[in-house]
């Protein structure tokens, strides 16, 4: 399934002066924008999913089991050069797989691995972990005591340091890798169904499910809240008034999800729903 025209991130960038000359109320288009986007990315992943590729083929028990496996693997691993065969392994499934490898890398490991490495650099010093030096930073003549922490005579970054904050980076990012394979080649509604293997009670399963579409749901529904506020503001608005905006849509929004959660349990309970789920939507 193609996606239209007008859903293309495409359409949603500064470049249109027209479209985006909102003064102080651009918060109502960024918004609109994320949203919309969140959606186009759901309808690209349930799209990528139904490609003709190699792990497309495979049954989603089959893919949960076998990426819980290899995260099992990846966190006992004790050997860097495995772990790289192991991200060679997750690209080259991407490409049998029809999936934009590269866009994905960008990704995966531009944000949360990234994020990951930078708050375990001081893991390198020689503070947290001893080791042979790699480079010395500071070398002094005697040991100070400061703040009541007796400081060495040299601060370095030790080897053994470095290979931990490496392990743990490339750990995380492959862990991510093969959780991005699973969603992008596996639809939803399958990998929901594919819990079962490992004995996840149905109703939980049902309960995430429904989150899962009512979310999509939710979304359309501010995209629409947010939509009609955009059409019916002329001209800046003070930065009180956008706040006791944002603070009355989320409200609104609120209010409009308890309402729909009542509607669908009442839909549910005309369908003869008691609490359990029934023998016939099990055996689906």
């Amino acid at each position: 399934m193609l996606l239209p025209d007008w859903m293309n991130e495409s359409q949603f960038n500064d470049k249109n002066p027209i479209a985006f000359k909102t003064g102080n109320n651009n918060y109502l288009i960024k918004s609109i924008r994320n949203m919309r986007k969140v959606i186009c990315e759901d309808l690209q992943t349930e799209r990528l999913a139904r490609r003709d590729g190699l792990l497309q083929k495979l049954s989603p028990e089959l893919k949960l089991v076998g990426m819980i496996i290899f995260v099992l693997g990846i966190s006992l691993s004790r050997q860097i050069q495995v772990l790289i065969a192991l991200w060679l392994m997750t690209m080259l499934l991407m490409y049998l797989s029809r999936l934009p490898v590269l866009v994905l890398q960008k990704r995966i490991w531009g944000f949360i691995p990234l994020i990951t490495l930078l708050f375990t650099m001081p893991m390198t010093l020689n503070f947290f972990i001893d080791g042979t030096p790699l480079i010395v930073l500071f070398q002094a003549e005697q040991a100070k005591d400061w703040l009541g922490i007796n400081w060495p005579m040299t601060i370095f970054i030790s080897r053994q340091g470095v290979i931990s904050v490496t392990f743990l980076f490339l750990r995380v990012g492959l862990s991510l890798s093969l959780g991005i394979l699973l969603v992008m080649t596996t639809p939803a509604a399958d990998i929901f169904k594919s819990l079962r293997v490992l004995r996840v009670p149905d109703l939980f399963i049902m309960i995430l499910e429904m989150t899962y579409r009512y979310l999509i749901v939710l979304l359309s529904i501010s995209i629409e809240m947010f939509e009609a506020r955009k059409v019916r503001t002329v001209g800046p608005l003070s930065l009180g008034t956008r706040q006791a905006q944002v603070g009355s849509s989320i409200a609104a929004l609120f209010d409009r999800s308890m309402a729909l959660s009542e509607e669908v349990y009442q839909a549910m309970c005309a369908r003869c729903y008691t609490g359990s789920i029934p023998e016939p939507l099990l055996e689906e």
